[in-house]
């Protein structure tokens, strides 16, 4: 009973660190039986492999073209984008989106790969090109979030870049933008961008963005 209480503790303290990153994350207009209707018809799985096919057709072509960058890369958001919150979103009454069923699902460290982004991931460690994952998830939660990672497949080499605790904005975008730009000024040229928010994918240092829709909620 001790060790399941103290475990009860660390999972709300945990979840409360997550609130900063998603203050700026309100729900969509799209009712709880629009969003079902959407990921249950298969719909959103075929975006979101239409979108994968598409940023790995252009990262192959990219790296071997004859002014391949040297040190080609790809960044990835991680919520909703590499690691699928929806279905404990679901079975949490996260659906429309519930800000405190979302910090709970995070810090549950089991969300499953989307496994057509995963591909992506892997593609592109064949293709000797270096991985970042830019996420909007606190400095305080790294240790879970990179074992959620290489429980959900995404192994090898990579960097995982996190919102330090000076961010305070409720905008992603400075953040998100000024990490790409850090990147870049390490020699990295980023030829592919995946996110489901467009706040993953504004203010330019990347060749391509590559949208993937969220109909749960959206980040500022």
């Amino acid at each position: 009973m001790k060790i399941a209480a103290l475990a009860a503790v660390i999972a709300v303290v945990l979840a409360v660190a997550v609130v900063p990153a998603v203050a700026g994350t309100f729900p969509t207009s799209k009712t709880a039986q629009q969003i079902h209707a959407y990921y249950d018809s298969g719909d959103w799985s075929k975006v979101v492999a239409k979108q994968a096919k598409r940023a790995r057709l252009w990262i192959n072509k990219r790296t071997r073209a004859r002014n391949a960058p040297r040190k080609p890369a790809l960044v990835l958001d991680i919520d909703d984008t590499s690691l699928d919150n929806y279905p404990c979103l679901d079975s949490e009454g996260g659906i429309p989106y519930d800000s405190g069923a979302y910090a709970r699902c995070v810090v549950a460290y089991d969300a499953p790969a989307i496994r057509n982004v995963r591909s992506l991931f892997n593609r592109a460690l064949r293709l000797n090109m270096h991985v970042f994952f830019i996420t909007g998830r606190p400095e305080a939660i790294r240790e879970g979030t990179l074992k959620n990672l290489r429980a959900a497949g995404y192994k090898g080499e990579y960097e995982l870049i996190m919102r330090p605790p000076d961010e305070t904005g409720n905008s992603a975008v400075p953040y998100k933008k000024g990490a790409r730009r850090r990147i870049q000024r390490r020699g990295y040229k980023i030829i592919a961008n995946v996110g489901d928010q467009r706040s993953d994918l504004k203010g330019g240092y990347s060749e391509r963005t590559y949208y993937l829709p969220n109909l749960v909620y959206f980040t500022e």
